[in-house]
């Protein structure tokens, strides 16, 4: 479409009128109306609001919401989820350590989980260990609980199901077998994040009653109070400095676990899908990851915020797979009020309700702005590469806009900065143990398909072969 019709256009996806931006610029005005209560990509994806109407789940219908209950739900999370994000990134750590440690032996010794489900039950682990401060080790066959596997088979299903559904909104309307299972799915998922959540909020909740009883007692027998917790409150895990605070009901944050376990664990695991696939896929660039990582870290975890912008490398490699592969074509927004927008000279009045979206796969992918844009090529997002097309239109690539899958704005996600950190943090540790191949090159083809985000597919069975010999766990 851009091919054919230039930097804007409109078109119907879905059902949907839509307007097609390709200069990010000009998105940046959309952005800069979006007013006090914005609408974010949640409030676009029809099956999961419906769900929560028709379940009656207040947090998920406030968090995909545009209004004050909106507002208040994400301030009520903000600050220790977005804010406070670095000090996860021991807990982070520790859960990638675990992962690597048995990634050869269930991926490729014993074929026990297929890569891109390997990948998946990673990112439940590494946001688990933010959630509640440790892995279930879902990676590991020989620990792994049946449950929390379940779960991450539930939500991955649930968000590939609801891709089908918007496609085919006949699906719901016609209660198919999919959107059966689409409710059942996600039924699971909220039943396991709502009694994972209670059992942890029971359990800080009688810590804190019993810290202050034994505060009491030293007081009374004129000993000073002591809170172990105030000291290292930072380091708390997510739910547990919810209820140190108490912004947030103990009621609601064991209803916001559902949805917050959900969107953490399958839009983190579709990045890292591409990210691992175009590292297997592109041995020269993961070779020199893994020198960048030698040299800096030596065997080490990234444990630091420091550590992480140490590896100018890795975050090239990250910003080039979001690049060349991201999880979704286009970025869309809606304005409540009419704006009047402006692209290359020409205005265009856009209504109020008209859904307004960033082409992903344009610019990123034009031999104007990119040379050799089908190809891998982290060197591009080196810092001296982005200095050296500054004041060219080349530059243009480097725009807010085009950094991450995360979103802008004031409805950008709010575990992204988590995500991003799992992601480094896993990316990391993974390729400091593991060479990454595909397992069978010659017949290993696949193509992006529309779930709910763009998957490859049928994703390619990876190999994972040690770097040294420390890396199997002991049988």
């Amino acid at each position: 479409m851009y091919k054919e019709y230039g930097d804007v256009f409109g078109m119907s996806i879905m059902g949907e009128d839509e307007l097609i931006l390709s200069d990010p610029r000009a998105f940046d005005q959309i952005l800069r109306k979006e007013g006090k209560y914005p609408v974010g990509g949640a409030e676009l994806v029809s099956t999961f609001v419906d769900y929560y109407k028709e379940t009656n789940n207040t947090m998920g219908m406030k968090s995909s919401g545009n209004g004050p209950g909106w507002k208040e739900w994400r301030s009520g999370l903000d600050r220790e989820m977005y804010v406070e994000w670095k000090g996860y990134l021991p807990a982070i750590a520790k859960a990638a350590a675990k992962i690597s440690k048995v990634a050869g032996y269930e991926v490729t010794e014993r074929k026990n989980i297929a890569f891109v489900d390997f990948i998946s039950r990673s990112a439940f682990d590494l946001f688990s260990a933010v959630m509640y401060g440790e892995s279930p080790q879902t990676t590991d066959s020989r620990v792994a609980d049946d449950e929390d596997i379940e779960f991450v088979a539930a939500t991955q299903t649930a968000f590939e199901l609801t891709g089908e559904i918007l496609t085919n909104p006949l699906e719901k309307v016609l209660e198919t077998d999919t959107y059966q299972m689409f409710k059942e799915n996600m039924e699971n998922t909220f039943r396991f994040g709502y009694d994972q959540a209670d059992r942890f909020v029971d359990e800080v909740v009688e810590r804190k009653l019993s810290a202050a009883s034994k505060a009491g007692e030293e007081e009374s027998e004129g000993e000073a109070s002591k809170c172990p917790v105030t000291a290292i409150k930072n380091n708390l895990p997510f739910v547990e400095k919810l209820v140190e605070n108490g912004k947030v009901s103990t009621n609601d944050i064991i209803e916001s676990s559902g949805p917050l376990l959900m969107a953490g664990v399958d839009t983190t695991a579709y990045v890292m899908g591409w990210l691992f696939l175009n590292l297997a896929t592109n041995p020269d660039a993961q070779s020199a990851l893994a020198k960048e990582l030698k040299a800096v870290l030596d065997g080490a975890d990234v444990t630091t915020a420091e550590q992480m912008d140490s590896l100018p490398y890795l975050r090239a490699c990250i910003r080039e797979s979001h690049r060349l592969t991201p999880t979704s074509a286009i970025s869309p927004k809606v304005l409540k009020q009419d704006v009047d927008l402006t692209v290359e000279g020409a205005t265009y009045r856009v209504p109020a309700g008209q859904r307004v979206s960033l082409n992903l796969r344009a610019w990123p992918m034009d031999t104007k702005f990119v040379e050799d844009p089908t190809s891998f090529r982290p060197e591009r997002f080196l810092p001296e590469a982005v200095e050296a097309r500054r004041g060219t239109p080349s530059e243009i690539l480097d725009h807010p806009s085009f950094v991450d899958p995360f979103g802008r704005g004031k409805r950008r996600c709010l575990g992204s900065n988590v995500a991003v950190a799992e992601i480094t943090v896993l990316a990391a540790r993974l390729v400091q143990d593991y060479e990454l191949s595909l397992e069978d090159p010659e017949n290993a083809v696949w193509s992006p398909k529309q779930k709910l985000m763009l998957k490859a597919d049928p994703y390619p069975n990876i190999r994972l072969v040690p770097r040294t010999d420390d890396v199997l766990p002991m049988l």
